[in-house]
């Protein structure tokens, strides 16, 4: 998944109205990862994953993101056995698409608002063996402090909420599946 997120800007174009009046419409495209801590089931992990997407007139985009957490997440809970204080470990992982707007992206130092429309799935393992797991929904909304470093690279500082709907576990519940993620989101394209 990571390496499919490095993508690279075409030529920036520029389109004409019927009426040859001028009307200046530009596209370009960016990829790359993201890492970010967040906080889930009142425990703080780390997930990675990659962003990219089309950037249309230098302040709307629109594309694909994906994370997993790859930290442990080890708690008690209910083995669904009878065993309500076993040791068991949360997996998480979740796709979908993105919408940003972006305020000034010709500034050296902007911000942008990305909301993410993702779905994903959580299981809960027991001596790596799952006993129970669930689809999830997020809508998660954040704010970007971007840093122009180049013409090709951005990086940013991000801040977001992830909300959890439709979970179904025994012993976890969306709330605890929802939290802050803190982080860094890496783009390279033609800015």
């Amino acid at each position: 998944m990571m390496s499919s997120t490095f993508c690279f800007s075409q030529e920036i174009k520029t389109l004409f109205s019927s009426n040859d009046s001028k009307k200046n419409l530009s596209f370009g495209r960016y990829g790359g990862p993201l890492i970010e801590t967040t906080q889930i089931n009142s425990d703080w992990g780390l997930t990675i994953g990659g962003k990219g997407g089309v950037i249309i007139n230098n302040k709307f985009a629109f594309g694909g993101i994906g994370k997993r957490l790859v930290s442990k997440n080890n708690f008690l809970g209910n083995n669904l056995n009878g065993n309500e204080s076993t040791s068991l470990t949360l997996n998480y992982g979740t796709g979908g698409v993105f919408g940003e707007y972006i305020f000034n992206m010709v500034s050296p130092v902007h911000f942008s608002i990305p909301i993410n429309l993702m779905a994903g799935n959580v299981s809960i393992e027991e001596n790596n063996v799952d006993i129970e797991s669930s689809t999830l929904f997020i809508f998660e909304p954040g704010v970007n402090l971007e840093f122009n470093f180049s013409k090709y690279f951005i990086s940013a500082i991000s801040v977001s909420y992830r909300q959890v709907f439709g979970g179904s576990l025994v012993n976890l519940n969306n709330r605890d599946l929802s939290g802050l993620n803190i982080g860094l989101v890496f783009k390279f394209g033609n800015f």
